[in-house]
């Protein structure tokens, strides 16, 4: 699996598969985000656009958010992440953290349902307003 920025304006047949993934995402019980939103996020560089690869097909699609804490660290917020026919989800998550890795960030956030923790033991779970908060330290 290879994680890619992707640039917007996306080529049509791209953004077809991007959106049908993000949508899986943006359709899970809890979560307030669009499809529509996010890309807008996106396009105003407030956000960025990944495609997850395996080989030369795009498997899952996320939107991800690096922010700058007051003590000057860098962390990782995934905004979103959906697809089809991935594998195991961990490795999904595993190329996420390398492209947070590549950024200088020294930990990988998301939020999500708590049956994330059995797929991701590296990853710390604390309940929040969302559902649960998932953090774990990578590095920087």
């Amino acid at each position: 699996m290879r994680l890619q920025p992707l640039s917007m304006p996306l080529a049509p047949d791209l953004a077809e598969r991007v959106e049908t993934c993000l949508a899986a995402a943006c359709a899970l019980p809890g979560c307030d985000l669009t499809v529509a939103g996010l890309l807008q996020a996106c396009a105003a560089g407030r956000a960025q656009l990944v495609g997850i690869f395996d080989g030369e097909r795009i498997v899952a699609a996320g939107v991800t958010q690096v922010r700058c804490h007051a003590d000057d660290r860098l962390s990782c917020w995934v905004l979103s992440l959906g697809g089809r026919s991935t594998g195991p989800w961990s490795a999904v998550i595993a190329a996420v953290e390398r492209g947070a890795a590549r950024l200088g960030c020294s930990t990988v956030e998301f939020a999500g349902r708590r049956g994330w923790a059995r797929v991701l033991p590296g990853y710390t779970a604390t309940p929040c307003e969302r559902g649960t908060h998932f953090l774990k330290r990578i590095g920087a």
